[in-house]
């Protein structure tokens, strides 16, 4: 009876460590083929300039940056604001 015992429970020992072992291969599998993807990597800064640089100019409304020479633009004020979506553009209240 005690030796049905110990195999029961060598056994059960058993199967637990081949799951643990199967999870950790699976999280490392999917792990190798999703990219890290960090909250710096979203920061909303404009690039730096260059030569060939665009001029950027925030989006007053959502804080996107945009070209300026492909933005939506709106004149307020006697000033120019680039906006990057007509849903931005109807949303400035200013």
């Amino acid at each position: 009876m005690f030796q049905l015992l110990a195999r029961l429970i060598v056994f059960l020992v058993i199967i637990s460590v081949i799951r643990r072992v199967v999870k950790i291969a699976i999280s490392f599998w999917a792990g190798l083929s999703e990219p890290k993807v960090r909250p710096s990597d979203f920061q909303n800064t404009p690039p730096s300039g260059g030569p060939n640089h665009m001029s950027l100019v925030q989006d007053p409304v959502c804080g996107t940056y945009v070209a300026t020479e492909t933005s939506l633009k709106k004149i307020v004020k006697g000033k120019v604001l680039h906006f990057c979506s007509e849903a931005c553009k109807d949303k400035y209240s200013g």
